[in-house]
């Protein structure tokens, strides 16, 4: 046994010194890692880039504003003291020009509309009898005058006196004063019925009055008129309508924006609480600025009204610009000032170079100079490396460009 002990640890010793003897030394492992370690760092960084592609750019300016009507109108009335007998139109109701929107009690009126026909019958009467009295006149004067005659050729043949022409033609001038008064009193009869008549026609357009009309097509937006109320001049409108129910976004405007709007530009128009997007154009354009909040204002016309709400919130995408040109992402570019930059990979080297700008629409910008389609740029500019640097590109596919 104790031999067999023996021979056991001698084969286990050999065993051990032959696996220590077959295993590589350290030096070698080092080795092996510092020539890895040289190959990494001889590679050139991979950087990615894009291709300076043409694109079609689309410049948007964002505004916010309110809701309102194009143009307004009200519905009233300058009588006092009427009492409103019916309601025929409310908030929201589309009603056309000329429609009664209300019914305001005439009572008053007719009465006095029926005096006045009673006066006038009165002076209708009156000129009939001036009419009489101005043909008695006018009939006393041609038989004064007849007599008269009469006695001047008496006189002339000696048959009769001076005196008794005197009162002949003392006859003929009082019978033609008799026909001027009664003339004068006709003139003023007549001129009395004229007054009647104006006074009667006030009569009739303050009846006309007591239905309120409304002035033009469109939506009625709010009612002020309540059965049993009393209205007067000073009680305001009574009815206010969007006219032809054409709603409005009227948006305030920094000055340092205004100049690039135009009348005419498109716009998408958003309204809350509604998915749908409609379609505007700017209708007018404020020729003032406001001194205080240096803001101007804008009117874009909605294309479809029926969903807008007047003095409600909404935002304008405006198109102030469209055309199909060189870009890049804003990602590439690198500002110095007011100076702009792209980093340009020409044979695997950084070269940065000046470039002018133009839109900026949907992350990227439009490239007017600088650099030609198909050149490569590095895609997040100015962060890692630098100008001469050695880099390996690694390239996306561009999204949005025009295929040729």
């Amino acid at each position: 046994m104790v031999r067999n002990s023996i021979f056991a640890l001698a084969v286990g010793g050999l065993l051990a010194s032959t696996t220590l003897a077959s295993a590589p030394g350290p030096a070698i492992a080092q080795e092996k890692t510092g020539v890895e370690a040289e190959q990494l760092k001889q590679a050139p960084p991979a950087i990615r880039v894009v291709a300076v592609q043409k694109h079609e750019l689309v410049e948007t300016i964002s505004v916010n504003g309110t809701i309102l009507p194009r143009d307004e109108a009200v519905a009233g009335t300058d009588l006092n003291g009427m009492i409103v007998l019916e309601l025929n139109a409310d908030q929201g109701d589309l009603v056309k020009k000329g429609e009664v929107l209300a019914v305001l009690d005439r009572s008053m009126l007719d009465t006095q509309l029926s005096q006045m026909k009673a006066t006038r019958m009165q002076g209708e009467a009156s000129v009939a009898q001036m009419e009489a009295q101005i043909g008695d006149a006018r009939v006393g004067v041609k038989q004064a005058e007849e007599a008269f005659g009469r006695a001047e050729a008496l006189a002339k043949k000696g048959f009769a006196t001076q005196a008794d022409l005197d009162n002949a033609r003392n006859a003929v001038d009082s019978a033609k004063a008799r026909q001027t008064s009664a003339e004068k009193a006709m003139a003023a009869t007549e001129a009395q019925l004229a007054v009647i008549d104006a006074q009667i026609r006030n009569v009739e357009v303050q009846i006309d009055k007591t239905l309120v009309r409304a002035p033009a097509d469109g939506l009625v937006l709010a009612r002020a008129a309540t059965i049993g109320g009393v209205v007067s001049p000073a009680s305001g409108a009574l009815f206010r309508l969007a006219v032809n129910g054409t709603f409005e976004l009227e948006a305030n405007v920094a000055e340092t924006l205004l100049p690039r709007f135009s009348v005419g530009m498109k716009t998408l128009v958003s309204l809350p609480g509604s998915s749908e997007v409609i379609e505007g154009k700017i209708r007018r354009i404020a020729p003032e600025i406001d001194q205080k909040s240096r803001l101007g204002a804008i009117r874009i016309t909605l294309a479809d009204s029926e969903l807008a709400r007047a003095g409600s919130f909404a935002r304008g995408e405006v198109e102030v610009a469209r055309r199909v040109g060189l870009a890049v992402p804003a990602s590439a570019i690198v500002y110095r000032g007011r100076d702009a930059f792209l980093q340009v990979v020409e044979d695997g080297k950084i070269k940065t170079v000046a470039i002018e700008v133009g839109l900026r629409a949907g992350g990227e910008v439009e490239l007017l100079s600088g650099v030609t389609e198909g050149q490569e740029v590095v895609a997040r500019a100015g962060t890692f490396v630098n100008d001469g640097d050695a880099v390996t590109p690694v390239r996306g596919e561009a999204t949005g460009a025009i295929q040729k």
